[in-house]
C-alpha cells in the first residue's frame, strides 16, 4: 500500500519584503499557503513534511510575531482539518525562532507534530508504516561557544559537526525497522546541491554527507532555495513563494513523493520505489529588463505618448529596470516617466531603475574658484552633472539647511 508525501520548506513569512506595502508580499505568502493546502488536500496527501525556515526574522516584536505564528498555524489547522498528519521542524536559527515553534507545539493541533530537536519517529498504521528521521537547522553561533569548540577555525569546527551528524543520522537510521521505508527530513546543505547564488554564504558549512543519508531511502530538504534532485533520492523543494530577483528564474513549490513498498520476499527482500512530482506554485514573478541606449532613446522619441515596449509580460510582476547609455542619453531620460510607464504596463513594484552610464571627460570649468561659496560651488558641480534646474534648487536648500545646523 503506497504513500503519498507532501515536501515543503522555506516559506518565509514575514514583513518588510520590498512592496508597496511593508505587509503586500506578507499577503502574497499567505495566498500561497492557502493555495498550497488546498492542492494538499485534492491530491489526498498522507503526510506532510514541512522543512524549516517557515519565518522571515527570529527576533521581532511581539505583535509581528504574533501576526506571523497566526498564519502558520492557520495552513496547519487547515491541514489538521483535512486528517493530513504534518511534520514541521525548525530551520537556520536566523530565519526561525525556536519558540515560535514550540509555541505551536503548546497549541497540540491534532495531526500536528512539531521538532526542533533530532528525533525519529513511526509513521502509519502497522501496513504502510514507515520511519521519519528529523534533523532541525543547527544553531552554529551556540556550538562555538561550547569548550570543546572554542579557540578552534570555523572550517575546523565545521568539518567536526559534519562528521557529528553523519554520525547521528547512521545512528537513527539503524535504529529504524530495515523492511519498511525511510524518510530523513533536514534543514541544512547537502554535498555536491546546487545552491545558486548563496555559495558564498555557505562556505565551509556543516554538510549533509552521501554517507549520513545512505541509510535512508527519501531525503526531504529546506535550505537552499533551488528546487532540485541529488543522487536520486535528495530533494530539495525551494521556497513555495519567490523571494527576490535571486529566485527570479526558478520555479517555486514543492514535491509530492509517492512511496510504494515493493519488496517481494523472494526476489526482492527490500525494495522501496518513490516517484516525485513537482507541483508549482502560482507565485509573484521577479523580473528584470534590461535596456539598451536604442531602447532608451526609443522613449525619448515618444515623451508624449510613449509606446514602452518591455519585451516580455511585466503585470503583476515586482520589477527593476537597468540601462546602458551614453551620458549625453541619460540626461533627457525621464526617471519617473519611465516609472509610470512600468506601473501603466501593469507591473506590482518597481523595485529600482538603475542606470550604468558612459561618461566623458569634461575639461575644468574655468569659473570655479576658491571664491564661491559651497551654495554656488554645489549649483556649478550639479549644472555640469546635467541636474536639471528644479532639483538643483532643492539641493542648494537641503545644503543650506545643513550648513546652519
Amino acid at each position: 500500500m503506497g504513500i503519498k508525501v507532501c515536501h515543503l520548506a522555506d516559506c518565509h513569512i514575514g514583513y518588510n519584503y520590498p512592496g508597496p506595502t511593508p505587509l503586500s508580499r506578507f499577503r502574497d505568502i499567505e495566498k500561497i499557503l492557502d493555495w498550497t493546502a488546498d492542492k494538499i488536500i485534492e491530491e489526498k496527501v498522507d503526510l506532510v513534511l514541512v522543512a524549516g525556515d517557515c519565518y522571515k526574522d527570529a527576533k521581532v516584536m511581539l505583535d509581528r510575531a504574533s501576526q506571523e505564528i497566526t498564519s502558520i498555524v492557520r495552513f496547519l489547522r487547515k491541514l489538521s482539518e483535512a486528517e493530513i498528519w504534518t511534520v514541521l521542524i525548525s530551520g537556520t536559527p536566523s530565519h526561525d525562532a525556536i519558540p515560535a515553534y514550540e509555541l505551536i507545539k503548546e497549541m497540540q493541533i491534532p495531526y500536528i507534530i512539531v521538532r526542533t530537536q533530532p528525533d525519529r519517529f513511526p509513521f502509519g498504521d502497522s501496513f504502510q508504516e514507515i520511519g521519519i528521521a528529523c534533523l532541525p537547522g543547527l544553531n552554529r553561533s551556540m556550538l562555538m561557544t561550547q569548550d570543546e569548540y572554542k579557540g578552534l577555525p570555523t572550517e575546523q569546527v565545521h568539518r567536526i559537526m559534519t562528521d557529528k551528524i553523519t554520525q547521528l543520522c547512521t545512528g537513527m537510521s539503524a535504529q529504524m525497522p530495515d523492511d519498511k521505508p525511510k524518510i530523513l527530513m533536514a534543514h541544512m546543505t547537502y554535498q555536491n546541491c546546487d545552491s545558486g547564488f548563496t555559495d558564498l554564504l555557505m562556505q565551509n558549512e556543516p554538510l549533509l554527507t552521501r554517507e549520513a543519508t545512505a541509510g535512508f531511502d527519501l531525503i526531504c530538504l529546506g535550505h537552499i532555495h533551488r528546487p532540485q534532485i541529488i543522487d536520486g533520492k535528495v530533494f530539495y523543494s525551494g521556497p513555495i513563494e519567490r523571494l527576490s530577483f535571486n529566485e527570479e528564474d526558478i520555479e517555486p513549490g514543492f514535491y509530492i513523493h509517492e512511496i510504494n513498498d515493493i519488496s517481494d520476499s523472494e526476489w526482492n527482500p527490500r525494495a522501496i520505489l518513490v516517484e516525485s512530482q513537482f507541483i508549482e506554485t502560482p507565485a509573484r514573478r521577479y523580473v528584470t529588463l534590461d535596456f539598451n541606449e536604442e531602447q532608451i532613446k526609443n522613449t525619448l522619441l515618444y515623451s508624449d505618448n510613449p509606446p514602452f515596449y518591455f519585451g516580455t509580460s511585466i503585470k503583476d510582476a515586482i520589477v527593476r529596470l537597468k540601462y546602458s547609455c551614453s551620458e549625453e542619453v541619460a540626461k533627457q531620460l525621464n526617471r519617473k516617466q519611465l516609472e509610470k510607464a512600468l506601473y501603466d504596463a501593469g507591473c506590482f513594484y518597481v523595485s529600482e531603475i538603475k542606470g550604468e552610464v558612459q561618461r566623458v571627460d569634461r575639461a575644468r570649468d574655468s569659473s570655479v574658484s576658491e571664491s564661491l561659496t559651497p551654495i554656488q560651488s554645489l549649483a556649478k558641480w550639479a549644472t555640469n552633472q546635467g541636474i536639471d534646474e528644479a532639483e538643483i534648487s532643492e539641493l542648494q536648500s537641503m545644503t543650506e539647511e545643513l550648513l546652519q545646523c
